[in-house]
């Protein structure tokens, strides 16, 4: 029997690769491969250093509030491409108090800078995480472009100033220069404005008051436009625009940026489905799996591929919010959890590793039974 291992983090507590680092110390005496996945936010960079021939340049770069800190990338020289992970300089984990409002992705830019002029010619960015919503401006001002408002001043790239943007100049755009290509690898396929948009959806959770949503809707309305009026880019039409605050729209409007689905990317990078075809049992999951997971999330992903090739996917979670119905549509076989119960949630979280530990040998005794 081969088992492969193949989760996703469960954001705060346990990232995917000590996930697999705990299978592979727990389990003994059967055949099992481990793959430690991501959907383009926090782990992205940690899942395809296996994968990837790559050299980690670290450097100081800008946090979302403009703070020195340390930050990565991996640069595989020998394709000549970069990959960049927002949420090691621009993300929510980075601040003990999100300010959506004076945030920006200035930090990740440095970073895409510094890979160009090391020699990459294509940049994969992975969006997912961020404490932002400032379209992408932060990004392309580290790059180059120069943001005015009506009276001719440069205008700080944070997402309170986005009305005041009117002028945009990207005559000294680091991109054209290196003759590079961006790729936004997303896992969400929100458009960049209205109910469904980066502001409605997200910005809650950076720390916007329910004003400042409102605010933030009709910045991205506002800079929308002018992306319309400076380069015929009507970026509310593209698929997974609202990304990272429209970071996504934003970068493809300004720096002809394509956006990709990021989970798709990780999967050709670990080589999944070919790792798939070789199990009989995959083992997946994220932290909570329910209705939402349905929605295009990396375990319903990783479920299509199981079914494709009429395998067994068993998984494990923080906790399992569903039913039969559920399972049925994710073909799931079996569900272990954390907590079993609401209320264990908090524990679970707290003592994660433990939790893990004790739930990977409930797996291993059903293993065991086969």
């Amino acid at each position: 029997m081969n088992i492969l291992i193949a989760p996703d983090s469960f954001k705060g507590s346990v990232s995917a690769t000590e996930i697999c680092n705990l299978f592979l110390s727990e389990i003994k005496g059967l055949n099992i491969d481990a793959v430690a996945l991501a959907d383009g936010g926090e782990g992205s960079l940690q899942a395809i250093k296996e994968v990837v021939d790559f050299r980690k340049i670290t450097l100081r770069v800008s946090d979302p509030l403009f703070n020195n800190i340390e930050s990565y990338y991996l640069l595989e020289e020998s394709k000549q491409t970069a990959y960049i992970e927002l949420a090691l300089a621009s993300g929510l984990t980075l601040l003990d108090e999100p300010d959506v409002m004076n945030s920006s992705t200035y930090g990740t830019g440095q970073l895409i800078a510094d890979a160009l002029q090391k020699g990459a010619k294509n940049i994969i960015l992975f969006a997912g995480g961020s404490a932002t919503n400032d379209a992408g401006t932060g990004i392309a001002a580290a790059l180059g472009i120069r943001f005015y408002n009506r009276q001719g001043e440069l205008v700080r790239p944070v997402a309170k100033n986005l009305t005041r943007i009117l002028k945009i100049d990207r005559s000294r755009s680091l991109i054209e220069k290196y003759g590079a290509k961006l790729s936004v690898a997303v896992d969400v396929e929100n458009p960049f404005y209205g109910k469904t948009g980066a502001a409605f959806t997200y910005a809650a959770q950076k720390g916007a008051s329910n004003s400042q949503i409102l605010f933030l809707d009709t910045a991205l309305k506002h800079i929308a436009g002018i992306f319309y009026w400076k380069y015929q880019i009507d970026v509310q039409q593209i698929k997974g625009s609202g990304a990272a605050g429209g970071l996504a729209g934003g970068l493809a409007a300004m720096l002809n940026a394509d956006i990709v689905p990021a989970s798709d990317l990780i999967f050709k990078l670990t080589r999944l489905e070919e790792k798939i075809q070789k199990a009989d049992i995959i083992v997946s999951g994220e932290g909570k799996i329910d209705k939402q997971t349905l929605n295009g999330k990396l375990l319903a992903k990783v479920s299509a591929l199981v079914q494709k090739h009429n395998k067994k996917l068993w998984a494990i979670c923080g906790y399992f919010d569903g039913n039969n119905e559920l399972k049925q549509k994710l073909n799931i076989d079996k569900v272990f959890a954390l907590a079993k119960a609401k209320e264990e949630i908090p524990e679970a979280l707290s003592a994660a590793k433990e939790k893990m530990k004790n739930t990977i040998n409930e797996i291993i005794i059903e293993f065991m039974k086969l």
